[in-house]
C-alpha cells in the first residue's frame, strides 16, 4: 500500500505540475488588453467640425423640444433626410441632361460593326423594324 500511495502522490504532483504548465502557456498566449486610444481628429471633432444643427446647443438653449429625446431624434433625423434629399434633387440634381445618347463617342467596334452590318444590308431592315414610339401611332 506504501507503493500504490507513493505512485498516487507523484501522479498528483505530476498533474499539478502539469497545470501549472498549462496556465502559464495560455497566460502567455492570450493577448495583452489594451485601452484603446481614439484618433486625434476624432477627439477634436466638436471642437474642428462645424455641423449643420448642432444638437448640443438645441438641447441647450431649447429644452422644451428636446423634453422627449426618441421624439426629438426622430424627427431630427427625418427633417435632415428630407433637407438632404431635397437639396440633392430639387438643386444638385439638373434635370433633362445627359438624357440622350448623341453626344457619347462610338468605339472603333461599334464603327465595324455598324459598317459590316451596312455592307450586308443588315442594317437597313434593323432601322425599318426597330420601335421609335413606345405607344403606337396613327397615321
Amino acid at each position: 500500500q506504501a507503493v500504490l500511495a507513493r505512485a498516487s502522490t507523484s501522479v498528483a504532483t505530476a498533474m499539478a505540475l502539469l497545470r501549472a504548465a498549462c496556465r502559464v502557456l495560455c497566460a502567455a498566449a492570450r493577448p495583452k488588453l489594451t485601452v484603446a486610444k481614439l484618433p486625434q481628429s476624432l477627439m477634436m471633432a466638436s471642437s474642428d467640425s462645424m455641423p449643420y444643427l448642432p444638437v448640443d446647443m438645441v438641447f441647450r438653449f431649447f429644452p422644451r423640444w428636446t423634453r422627449d429625446k426618441v421624439r426629438f431624434f426622430y424627427w431630427y433625423y427625418l427633417v435632415s433626410f428630407l433637407t438632404g434629399l431635397g437639396i440633392l434633387m430639387g438643386y444638385f440634381h439638373t434635370p433633362y441632361v445627359g438624357d440622350n445618347y448623341d453626344h457619347f463617342a462610338e468605339t472603333p467596334l461599334y464603327l465595324w460593326t455598324k459598317s459590316s452590318l451596312a455592307k450586308t444590308g443588315q442594317l437597313e431592315e434593323n432601322l425599318r423594324v426597330k420601335v421609335h414610339h413606345f405607344y403606337p401611332q396613327t397615321e
